[in-house]
């Protein structure tokens, strides 16, 4: 998809191999086969936070996703579901929420499907090679599918999710 989506534009559909985060009261997350989480599995039901990210572990995700982590109970006590999305697989995924107790879903985009059509893919220059990498960027989507709020490029990884759950407390009506 060459034009970048925006706030009040259809979210594209996705269907992703997906490891679920810990639960209240469980051991550890999903060891099940073939989690697929699909966008329409929340239609009608809660809004989405969808946060793409680049690497499993990194310290720089590592900072991202447990910030995120921090914040789920609110998320989710507000009808919102969130789900990590990157290239890492399943297994990576599943050891990443073992480690870091993470409460949340993530999504394996092995195939770079749906990063391409969310526009989250950037060529970066290493050390004098490109290639391409997910651009880390946070799509909040509504009941109905709409794309009500977008975040590229942000610095403040550890705070990132607080400045989310104030969008969410001023745009979703309880």
């Amino acid at each position: 998809m060459s034009d970048a989506l925006e706030v009040g534009d259809r979210a594209p559909a996705f269907e992703l191999p997906a490891v679920y985060g810990y639960k209240a009261g469980e051991t550890s997350p999903s060891a099940e086969e073939k989690v697929i989480v699909r966008l329409k599995d929340f239609q009608d039901k809660k809004w989405v936070i969808l946060s793409f990210y680049q690497q499993d572990s990194s310290p720089e995700d590592t900072r991202l996703m447990v910030g995120w982590n921090e914040w789920n109970r609110k998320f989710k006590k507000r009808e919102v579901e969130l789900l990590g999305c990157s290239w890492n697989g399943v297994n990576s995924h599943q050891q990443f929420i073992e480690i870091y107790q993470l409460g949340f879903t993530l999504m394996a985009d092995e195939y770079k499907k749906t990063t391409e059509q969310y526009g989250v893919i950037k060529e970066v220059d290493d050390l004098g090679e490109k290639r391409k990498v997910i651009e880390r960027a946070t799509f909040i989507i509504d009941k109905t599918g709409m794309i009500r709020a977008v975040w590229k490029n942000f610095d403040d990884l550890r705070n990132h999710p607080s400045a989310v759950w104030e969008f969410i407390q001023k745009e979703k009506r309880a």
